[in-house]
């Protein structure tokens, strides 16, 4: 297998982490730049993408998926069992519908964060965007709903979830980049506490730049073109 990536990217540290947590090799492309289109192999222009032998997939969940149904009995040779094993779902099935709106939320949350950010390499904040102060707005509404939602052992209870990675990902992300303040919400606080030294999160921590932040604590970035997210 072969994961294009940029280790800055919350999306890609999602993938990095299911990959750490099954064991499974892989060859990594990490390009810490916004890569021109043609050194990308996706239509969607963004990374993740994974080649595993002829087939290529983009975008974080539905990688996950492929690698959770493709290999199901993969694990770390030393697993730690006073941890909760990674779920070999995305979705409970169960809960499938529940599971998927909280996946959603988790996204829609995701993708306003990394909106913020990078909007912000031109001056653009929510102090005088009327779309970025709707996209603020948005990660307040997710982040309450999905504090309704979680439960004081994660989003499922007895599994390290893939609604749990697909969280904590974009909320270390929020914090290592200083976009917005997110905290206040006991139950995901607890949450992204409990599984900061997780074998899997310890091997795969995003690029640090430094913190520039604004009245609305969203960063200024250099240049566009010359920083990852």
């Amino acid at each position: 297998m072969k994961l294009y990536y940029s280790d800055g990217s919350p999306f890609a540290r999602k993938v990095r982490i299911v990959l750490a947590e099954k064991g499974l090799a892989f060859e990594s492309d990490v390009a810490n730049g916004l890569r021109t289109p043609e050194t990308i192999a996706a239509p969607t222009l963004a990374v993740p993408v994974l080649e595993d032998g002829a087939l290529r997939l983009w975008e974080s969940d539905l990688i996950v998926d492929y690698l959770l149904r493709t290999y199901p009995d993969a694990k770390p040779a030393v697993a730690d069992r006073a941890q909760p094993p990674l779920s070999p779902w995305l979705a409970r099935p169960d809960r499938h519908w529940q599971d998927m709106a909280t996946l959603a939320a988790i996204a829609t949350c995701a993708a306003s964060i990394v909106n913020l950010r990078l909007m912000a390499s031109d001056g653009i904040t929510p102090a005088n965007s009327d779309y970025l102060a709707r996209q603020k707005a948005r990660i307040e509404r997710c982040l309450d709903w999905l504090e309704e939602t979680v439960t004081d052992d994660g989003f499922a209870p007895g599994w390290f979830s893939i609604m749990d990675i697909a969280f904590i990902c974009p909320m270390i992300f929020c914090e290592t980049r200083a976009i917005m303040a997110w905290r206040g919400r006991p139950r995901l606080e607890a949450l992204v506490a409990r599984h900061q030294a997780r074998p899997s999160l310890l091997a795969t921590p995003l690029n640090t730049l430094p913190p520039l932040v604004s009245r609305y604590m969203v960063q200024r970035l250099p240049a566009a073109g010359t920083v990852s997210p």
